[in-house]
Parts: C-alpha cells; sequence; structure tokens
C-alpha cells in the first residue's frame, strides 16, 4: 500500500493520534453519505484499532490500515491532504 500524506495532514492526524492507546490506528474505510437515490458510498479516515484482515503502511510516521477488501477494491494507491475546513480527507489514487 503506498499513502502520499501532506505535511499539514500528517501534523493534524498525529493531534488526533496523541489522545488514544498505543494501539491506536488510523483507519481508511467505507461510509455512506446521504439517503435514497442521493446516497453514495466515500472513503474516510477514522482512528480505531488493527484487524486480523487489515493491511498496514506508515506515512508520515502515522500508522494507517485497510481491510485487504477495501485494497482489492480501490487500488493500493492513496492520498491524504486536508480540505478547506482543516479536516483530514482521502482519495484513492488507483
Amino acid at each position: 500500500m503506498n499513502i502520499t500524506l501532506t505535511d499539514d495532514a500528517a501534523t493534524r492526524l498525529r493531534t488526533l493520534l496523541e489522545n488514544e492507546g498505543e494501539d491506536a490506528c488510523i483507519r481508511i474505510r467505507e461510509t455512506k453519505i446521504g439517503a435514497a437515490c442521493k446516497a453514495r458510498i466515500v472513503l474516510v479516515l477514522s482512528i480505531d484499532e488493527r484487524e486480523d484482515e487489515d493491511v498496514e503502511e506508515e506515512a508520515g510516521a502515522l500508522p494507517f490500515v485497510i481491510n485487504s477488501d477495501l485494497v482489492d477494491q480501490y487500488g493500493e494507491a492513496f492520498s491524504v491532504s486536508l480540505d478547506g475546513m482543516k479536516v483530514p480527507v482521502v482519495v484513492a489514487e488507483g
């Protein structure tokens, strides 16, 4: 897995992980936004713990995990940056 991470996103994510336990990592996962015919699936980041079926990668000295099924679906390349509201966002590059 290859994760490209901007410096400002790395700083923000490090801040979020500071208050978590030693096993905490940053998970790339899917979530549904909207409802009914306007719903769509997007990738998001969350603080989580590792699971057996995860693929793990370190980027910017931060631990990232993603379920192996999502790697099969989206590929192995992701980029992480901050949006206009300083919220970390992830995009599949594959």
